[in-house]
């Protein structure tokens, strides 16, 4: 690859150290600006938003591409037009495109920044010349990370444009998208700097990004499943403690009213001794959760949090109401069509399910644990979340300058 170099005879070259600031920049700027697939990225970032302006909801569901699905709880009835359209900008758009593929295209893009700068002789002419290596490397990452707010902001903007158009909700947070995925991407770039550096292979870095990439969304995905059923386990605990205390106070209320009669209890005492034999496995279950839990916790703490920064979107954006509605409609829906089936099972001479208890089973989506998992992440704050992940990249980028700046090139 050709690498352009700065005219070190032109004032820029040769002037303060804003200018000569200026021009790395540029000159950085240049070289990845005359790689494809910035130009790619960037159009197909535009496609995609030209692909959402064919997702409308209306008061019977929702039509993609003029294909009409009926469903109320997907509709303007439940969830208003501007939350449905900022949900898919910050449920499919941030993390799906910005946060999986257009990454993949942003980190193919910067991953040769460094080892092409190192072994194609283009560093021998900086070195020349009155500048600082930490400068230089300062220069070179910050650009790349240019690179890549520019293009979330053009998609973000796309993105104000329709929203705004089609719900007539002007909402100026899009706009976080731009500082929250650019920290996203930032997390895996110092790694892949590090590794470019230290090995001078652009294919080297990538792989080694993309393992460590998908070693944090392992460790964040088992995170949020323990989280969830943590969650569940902790509601089936205290909804089962109420039933206990609830057939106690029956039990009790019942000797007053009829001392002598001891078959006024005895139902209520089977299912209270039922209840408290069963009390000690809900606790085992919670206790072991919240280790594991606990446990994830305590190894994600120094690593950069990709997933849940992202996530500061929806936080941040959506109104969290309206999304409980839905899900709570959703949930009337199914249980209506289990109740319709089991009806008809009846009906034609089946047997009918046997029911289970909701006390003696955990259910991630109900709509208590639901609440619950999202006061347990609205309780990691974003100076937490983003602090500590910068914790990391400092420590990264750290070592990363302290290699360029010492290695003889």
């Amino acid at each position: 690859m050709t690498t352009q170099a700065i005219d070190y005879q032109s004032p820029a070259a040769n002037g303060t150290r804003i200018t000569q600031s200026w021009a790395l920049v540029v000159d950085s700027y240049r070289e990845l600006n005359s790689k494809k697939l910035f130009w790619i990225t960037l159009i197909l970032s535009l496609l995609v938003v030209i692909a959402f302006a064919f997702v409308t909801i209306n008061d019977r569901g929702i039509s993609i591409f003029g294909a009409d699905f009926e469903n109320y709880a997907w509709s303007t009835n439940v969830i208003p037009a501007a939350t449905f359209y900022k949900v898919i900008f910050t449920s499919i758009a941030i993390p799906w495109w910005l946060g999986v593929i257009a990454t993949v295209l942003a980190l193919i893009s910067v991953c040769s920044v460094f080892p092409d700068f190192i072994t194609g002789g283009s560093i021998d002419l900086y070195l020349s010349k009155p500048l600082s290596r930490l400068r230089l490397f300062a220069t070179k990452y910050l650009v790349s990370l240019m690179f890549v707010a520019l293009q979330v902001f053009v998609f973000a903007a796309a993105s104000f444009l329709l929203i705004g158009l089609k719900s007539g909700a002007w909402e100026l947070g899009i706009f976080l998208a731009v500082p929250l995925v650019t920290l996203f991407f930032s997390y895996l770039y110092c790694v892949c700097v590090l590794t470019g550096i230290i090995t001078r292979s652009a294919l080297a870095s990538l792989l080694v990004t993309m393992l460590f990439w998908l070693f944090l969304f392992a460790l964040n995905t088992t995170d949020a499943v323990l989280m969830t059923f943590k969650s569940a386990a902790d509601v089936r605990l205290e909804e089962h403690r109420g039933l206990i205390e609830r057939n106690q106070k029956i039990i009790d209320t019942n000797q007053k009213l009829s001392p002598g009669n001891p078959t006024a209890n005895a139902g209520w005492q089977l299912q209270l001794d039922g209840a408290r034999e069963t009390l000690p496995r809900f606790e085992k279950d919670a206790a072991q959760l919240q280790w594991w839990y606990s446990l994830f916790r305590y190894i994600k703490t120094p690593l950069p949090k990709t997933g849940e920064t992202v996530d500061l979107m929806t936080r941040w954006l959506v109104e969290p109401e309206p999304l409980m509605r839905m899900h709570e409609e959703s949930q009337k829906q199914q249980d209506q069509r289990r109740e319709a089936r089991r009806n008809r099972n009846t009906a034609d001479g089946a047997p009918p399910p046997t029911q289970r208890n909701r006390s003696d089973r955990l259910d991630p989506e109900d709509p208590d644990v639901m609440r619950r998992v999202q006061q347990e992440s609205e309780g990691r704050t974003a100076v937490k979340l983003i602090g500590t992940s910068l914790g990391f990249e400092l420590a990264v980028l750290g070592l990363a300058a302290f290699i360029f700046c010492r290695r003889d090139f």
